[in-house]
Formats: C-alpha cells, sequence, structure tokens
C-alpha cells in the first residue's frame, strides 16, 4: 500500500537507453501533526518475533498498514532498527564478536549512573564504583531500546493514509 500511493516516474537503466516505470521512492512526507502529538499517542512494547506486519494486523486489522507503524517511529531499515528476539540477539552476538566473546568485556560504566561509559581504573574497580558490560549485555540493552514504539490510535489511521495519499502525490 505504501509504494502504490507513490508517484510513478521512468528510471533509466541499461546505459539510459531504454527505462522501466517504478514508484518514486525518494517521495516523502511528513506527517507531524499525527505523530508528535504525544497526548494522543499510545506507546507500546514489542514483544518476540513481532514484526511490523503481525503487530499492524493485531492493532488495525490490516497487515499491510505496517508502514503506518515504521513511519510513526522513523524506522527505515527494519532489519536493523525494529527489535529482535534474544535467540537472535545472541545469534548476533556471536556473529558480530565471534562465537566465545559474547561475554568478554565491551565497556566499563559508572554503578551509580550506568548511561556513563568510563575507562577501565583498577582502583575504581576495586572501590566497585565501576562495572563492566558485556558483549551481550551491550547488544540486548541496545535491542530492548527499540522494544517502546509509538502506536497511533486505530481511529486516527484512516486519516493518517488518506493524508499520505494526499501529500505524496
Amino acid at each position: 500500500m505504501y509504494f502504490q500511493s507513490l508517484p510513478k516516474i521512468a528510471y533509466p537503466y541499461n546505459n539510459q537507453k531504454t527505462h522501466t516505470i517504478v514508484p518514486d521512492i525518494f517521495r516523502r512526507a511528513i506527517l507531524d501533526k499525527f505523530f508528535k502529538n504525544r497526548m494522543i499517542i499510545e506507546k507500546y512494547y514489542v514483544k518476540d518475533y513481532e514484526t511490523p506486519e503481525i503487530l499492524a494486523d493485531k492493532l488495525y486489522g490490516r497487515s499491510d498498514y505496517h508502514w503506518v507503524l515504521l513511519l510513526a517511529n522513523d524506522i527505515v531499515d527494519v532489519q536493523r532498527e525494529w527489535p529482535i528476539s534474544q535467540e537472535e540477539v545472541v545469534t548476533y552476538v556471536n556473529d558480530k564478536y565471534g562465537s566465545n566473546n559474547s561475554s568478554s568485556i565491551h565497556h566499563w560504566v559508572l554503578k551509580e549512573d550506568k548511561s556513563v561509559i568510563v575507562d577501565w581504573d583498577a582502583q575504581q574497580e576495586l572501590d566497585n564504583k565501576i562495572e563492566s558490560v558485556t558483549n551481550l549485555d551491550y547488544e540486548t540493552d541496545l535491542n530492548e531500546q527499540k522494544r517502546e514504539i509509538i502506536v497511533p490510535p486505530s481511529a486516527q489511521v484512516q486519516e493518517i493514509v488518506e493524508t499520505y495519499k494526499r501529500l505524496v502525490r
């Protein structure tokens, strides 16, 4: 549905000698009036194995409205920006850091404020002021941050779809 609403353009290929008609994927619409008003937007915690299509079907009764959820959350690359299952996180960590490195130290943080990354210091470690964050913990935290998304109310979805169609034409 998202791409069907986009205007079509002639895209040249084969050294500009031929072309094909494709949706103009560079066309964008800003729907801030729907997504910036935090009074009407609901938050949702994405569960393991919930895809945008599954969630759109669950919330709106239409899996083809998945793009509304992606647009509301500024998600362009579903593979990298949508949360994955914990099982997939473990696989990702093994692929990224090596199969025996999931418990290796990624970085150090202050115990009283875990958002502050620090250099390792033996005295601070002995004084119990810093703690290590493993590769698995780091990637799990990043994935968990992706789980909380905003969800436009179902009463507004039709208006969002119609406004989008009007804006991209």
